[in-house]
């Protein structure tokens, strides 16, 4: 396991990512033409818009001016690689800007360097075609391209189609806003206008950019991108277009984060604060101390730690919280088939109120590695090795694979020790409660489960290690409850599933057009999902629950920290795996297994109180 620190949470993964990320602009301005009618404005404007970025919202700013075709593509290729190799921030934004003359061949757009020769356009100017797909593949997260020149509609990859909606859907509450932007890889483009016509000179559209970046004003600090084009861009003329390219995530956020106007607080300091206001909680204060411990607000943040009432300090070392954990903050959600699609069950149904109180999750199900030190300390021996093996399921039934357990892969062949780093597999739910109370004894925690037998008993008032509850590991999943099919939201799939990389049987559903690259399991982590930081929630094995399984449970849930019926034949099993369908991968499918029963397709994941 990884060595604990005092803080690794929800709050953490929002800031470092949304609040400590670098911000860039690069300008591409054209006055003079070699061979074309030259322009008066396009300098001045990225002059004074890239002042406004540097100076009023810590953007490092960059203006070529008058750049040939040669200059512009070797300064692509130098944000590209600087990106690439970490010089660059990978979680910060990019914008790049270009200001001067367009045009159009066909359905095809360029943009006009200085040395462009009008006759062969289609070889000396810049073709969007080509460097949207190329800024497409920066390793920056969020990147917003704004064209401002005639015809700059054809950097639209959708041009000459219906026209589209660039508003961001779902919740806008300004915590949100801040989760999709950390959760969500952007690529968003302006235009000069949205038909493909010419743009004036005199651009209108850089006088609304500049007009938005000096005048608005919220209590969030930030401009979105959404607010840029719909509330200022809109009264420019010709009205401008905008959409999203290449790999955009459904929700993504390009934010323009105001600096405050006093000399002596810092841009990030100032944001930490906010955040940490707008949270009021323990993490989020104590968070802002960390990173500014003379930070302008340090005052502040220690007199509000101070309200809030703490929890007894756990013994031994439980007053930390390992890295692998990620803070989850409770609250209340529909638990249950909210979608309500055709893939809907009867026992998602009926959808139910379910308060949660704060609880943590691991970020990763339990590797092979973790599971092999359990077993070396332990000398614990499995249930499949005790009973002679593990089972796949044929299509029709159960069939035991004999000899295999928790060292073999999903195909019943012994795992190389490069492949420990996978899930653990073919362990049953009896083997997983052990390996709680064992890690919990490690950290000095006290042990959840007292085991007597067959009967296994939870202490709900333990500090350690457990199994997440049914309703836990749905409002996990959902990215605190939220309407979300698939734990990476309702976009393109980001998980470890049945897809197009695999050799299915005749009939198998499958997520076609996808390739996660994966035929089995992949290591722990490789899928990120959600917003926060939870990796493999959809996917790649299917994860133990506490809870007995009923399936008329939801009828009778009581509405605080649900944790299933009293008795039961069958426990609860969540997440969907690497050969699982799009059905059975949905936040809200249940499976079962008897807790002795184990398979090819299924793990666990570790939970803990707050407490």
């Amino acid at each position: 396991m990884a060595s604990p620190r005092f803080f690794f949470c929800f709050v953490f993964l929002i800031l470092a990512a949304t609040l400590a990320a670098k911000d860039y602009a690069l300008f591409f301005a054209v006055n003079d033409y070699d061979r074309m009618t030259n322009l008066r404005n396009p300098i001045q404007n990225a002059r004074e818009i890239a002042k406004e970025l540097r100076d009023k919202y810590g953007f490092r700013t960059e203006v070529v001016e008058n750049p040939t075709l040669v200059t512009i593509e070797e300064k692509l290729a130098e944000y590209k690689a600087k990106f690439a190799s970490g010089a660059f921030d990978q979680k910060g934004q990019l914008l790049i800007f270009f200001t001067g003359h367009g045009t159009m061949r066909g359905r095809n757009g360029y943009f006009m360097p200085r040395d462009v020769d009008p006759s062969i356009v289609h070889r000396t100017g810049l073709e969007y075609d080509y460097w949207r797909d190329e800024i497409n593949g920066f390793a920056c997260q969020h990147i917003l391209v704004t064209v401002d020149a005639c015809h700059s509609a054809t950097f639209d990859p959708d041009f000459g189609k219906n026209g589209r909606d660039f508003s961001r859907k779902g919740d806008n509450t300004k915590d949100q806003i801040l989760l999709d932007h950390q959760a969500y890889r952007a690529r968003l483009f302006i235009t000069s206008d949205a038909q493909g016509n010419e743009t004036p000179d005199n651009s209108t559209l850089a006088r609304k950019f500049l007009l938005a970046l000096r005048s608005h004003r919220s209590q969030t600090g930030y401009l979105t991108h959404d607010v840029l084009l719909g509330t200022y861009l809109k009264q420019a003329s010709p009205i401008p277009g905008g959409g999203e390219f290449g790999g955009d995530e459904s929700a993504s956020r390009f934010l323009f984060f105001r600096k405050n106007t006093g000399p002596s607080i810092d841009l990030q300091d100032q944001r930490a604060w906010d955040f940490a206001r707008q949270q009021k909680s323990m993490a989020a204060y104590q968070y802002y101390l960390n990173s500014f411990p003379n930070g302008h607000y340090r005052g502040a943040a220690r007199t509000a730690l101070d309200k809030i009432p703490t929890a007894p300090a756990p013994t031994r070392t439980g007053t930390k919280i390992p890295d692998f954990l990620v803070f989850i903050p409770g609250g209340t959600f529909r638990m249950g088939d909210t979608v309500e699609d055709e893939m809907g069950e009867d026992d998602e149904k009926p959808v139910h109120t379910v308060a949660l109180s704060d609880f943590y999750l691991a970020r990763t199900e339990v590797s092979v590695a973790e599971f092999a030190t359990f077993v070396d300390a332990t000398r614990y021996v499995t249930e499949a090795e005790r009973d002679g093996g593990s089972y796949k399921w044929t299509g029709g039934k159960w069939e035991k694979q004999p000899g295999t357990n928790w060292r073999y892969g999903p195909f019943f062949k012994e795992r190389p020790e490069s492949d420990y780093n996978h899930p653990v597999i073919h362990v049953s739910w009896n083997d997983a409660v052990r390996y709680c109370n064992w890690l919990s004894r490690e950290h000095g925690l006290q042990e959840v489960y007292t085991l007597v037998g067959d009967e296994v008993t939870p202490d709900w008032g333990a500090n350690g290690y457990r199994l997440p509850t049914e309703a836990e590991w749905e409002y996990a999943a959902r990215s605190g409850g939220r309407d979300h099919l698939y734990a990476w939201g309702t976009g393109e799939p980001n998980g470890n599933v049945a897809d197009e990389s695999g050799n299915w049987s005749e009939g198998s559903v499958i997520f076609t057009g996808y390739n996660d690259g994966y035929h089995g399991t992949s290591p722990v982590g490789k899928f990120p999902q959600g917003n926060y930081g939870l990796a493999d929630m959809t996917g790649n094995v299917n994860e133990w629950c506490w809870d007995w399984y009923a399936s008329g449970y939801y009828g009778k849930s009581p509405g605080s920290n649900p944790r299933g019926p009293s008795t039961g034949t069958y426990r609860v099993i969540r997440g969907g795996s690497w050969g699982s369908s799009p059905q059975g991968c949905r936040t809200a499918n249940r499976f079962s297994n008897g807790p002795s029963n184990r398979s090819n397709s299924v793990g666990f994941r570790l939970a803990r109180s707050s407490k």
